[in-house]
């Protein structure tokens, strides 16, 4: 019975950090301008998770490795999610299962779809100097 309630724990500590991950990487994803910069985050936080796996599997508490492998797919799920182009194998993926076609669309044009998300970016900065 320890091991089934264990094991609910960490499913829960998974789905949580699948949850906030996505907020993340909702927060991460503008600051993406180009492809480099999307590749860049999604190493950074995959070396950051590798990290933060073994640092946990040194602590009493192994359940939180799944908060720390949740919290790492969340944010690369999100980070996917809010690039606003597909890349990478996530292009094959998209086509493939007929999704995310104005990802898919933007993705033939990385000269536009970076414009474009500079321009976002940009237009994101200025607001938040502003005072309403």
């Amino acid at each position: 019975m320890d091991a089934f309630a264990g094991a609910v724990f960490a499913l829960m500590l998974f789905l949580f950090g699948i949850v906030t991950g996505v907020g993340v990487g909702e927060r991460l994803a503008p600051r993406c301008v180009t492809r480099r910069d999307y590749w860049v985050h999604n190493a950074v936080v995959l070396l950051a998770g590798a990290v933060s796996v073994v640092v946990v599997n040194l602590t009493p508490f192994p359940a939180l490795i799944a908060l720390a492998i949740g919290l790492v797919a969340g944010i690369v799920a999100g980070l996917k999610l809010n690039f606003g182009e597909s890349v990478g194998p996530w292009h094959k993926v998209d086509t493939y299962f007929r999704v995310n076609k104005d990802q898919v669309e933007r993705a033939e044009d990385p000269e536009g779809a970076e414009a474009a998300r500079r321009a976002r970016r940009n237009a994101a900065t200025k607001t938040k100097g502003k005072r309403h």
